[in-house]
């Protein structure tokens, strides 16, 4: 204050942040968020390749591949969340890694973890199934159910990454959270899930946190072997009500916080007979139900080029009521849509 008084500053005018800062749907912002999302996938294929053929995985890359996806979603959280719908099912293995890294970082940044505290979380989640580099392909890459055998093996995979980051520490650090929710991410918050632990014990943060980024990435990934698709918000709700999914529900709650009752992805039909695709949540958390879409289809049925058309649900018709609403959720191959176009 001294110091202003010397100067002769007798006041001081702030611009809004939107005014100043660069919007987060920029078609730059996609393109860092696209290189930071491919180079993301391409590290965690090198490991997990790596692995499967017993070398040592280069740790180093990973952490700055995680370094990335961190100042991505401090940065341009909506342009990086949107990238989780592409769902590359030949690459499953390393996109899911991806997807739940991002969601882990961006759901402890909602928790108010410090930015070395999410580069902690986002290298735990990105190697948190490393465990299946040493589960046989034809059983990852199975187009039907698993029988009692191949289940039982692939229930080992939170053990198999235990051994495994444990073993890398003899050339490279791993924060030993990184092993921890290897190890448990599939226990369940009861402890009800798998491997079953020898004694009581508490789940750590970061390992009830990936889980609830897995289960969520898991479960809205249509497989090859799925007739009907289960939707993001369908998702929610059974992680949300069923005690059996055993998750968190504190954590899952922040989940719907951050992504909205419709989450990234989604596709909705709206009054206006158009059909849209859910780009993020709406900024004001009183309307969480009227999120930021893409109009995809027009009120013609003439299909926008992608991105599609932006459009804020919360937006009034200057009458006192919306310009438009969400009648339904429905599925975007109805309507031959693929909804990872309006991210790319």
């Amino acid at each position: 204050m001294a110091r202003l008084q010397r100067a002769d500053i007798r006041h001081m005018e702030l611009e809004p942040l939107s005014a100043i800062e660069e919007p987060e749907d920029s078609a730059e912002a996609r393109e860092v968020a696209k290189r930071t999302y491919a180079q993301s996938v391409a590290v965690t294929k090198d490991v997990v390749n790596s692995i499967r053929m017993g070398r040592t995985a280069n740790l180093k890359k990973v952490k700055r591949a995680v370094q990335l996806v961190v100042d991505q979603v401090l940065n341009n959280e909506t342009s990086i969340v949107g990238l989780t719908t592409i769902r590359d099912y030949d690459e499953y293995t390393f996109t899911h890694s991806v997807n739940v890294c991002i969601f882990s970082v961006a759901l402890g940044k909602k928790l108010g973890l410090a930015k070395l505290q999410l580069y902690d979380l986002g290298l735990a989640a990105l190697l948190h199934d490393i465990g299946k580099a040493r589960i046989p392909i034809d059983v990852l890459n199975k187009t039907t159910g698993l029988d009692e055998t191949e289940w039982t093996l692939m229930q080992r995979h939170p053990w198999f990454g235990t051994l495994t980051l444990f073993s890398s520490r003899r050339y490279e650090e791993t924060p030993y959270r990184a092993i921890l929710v290897a190890h448990e991410h599939h226990m369940k918050a009861d402890l009800t899930g798998y491997p079953r632990p020898i004694r009581a014990r508490q789940l750590g943060l970061y390992s009830r946190l990936v889980a609830v980024a897995d289960g969520f990435d898991a479960a809205t990934t249509r497989r090859s072997y799925q007739t009907i698709p289960i939707q993001p918000d369908e998702v929610l709700k059974e992680m949300w009500q069923n005690p059996r999914r055993g998750y968190d529900r504190v954590l899952v709650k922040a989940l719907i916080n951050l992504i909205g009752i419709y989450p990234v992805g989604t596709c909705v039909i709206l009054d206006t007979l158009e059909v849209a695709v859910v780009a993020g949540p709406n900024p004001d958390p009183t309307v969480l139900n009227r999120p930021l879409v893409r109009i995809v289809i027009d009120v013609n049925g003439a299909v926008l080029p992608p991105p599609g058309l932006p459009a804020d649900l919360a937006e009034g018709d200057g009458q006192g009521g919306f310009a438009r609403s969400i009648v339904k959720v429905t599925d975007p191959a109805r309507y031959g849509l693929v909804v990872g176009d309006c991210f790319v």
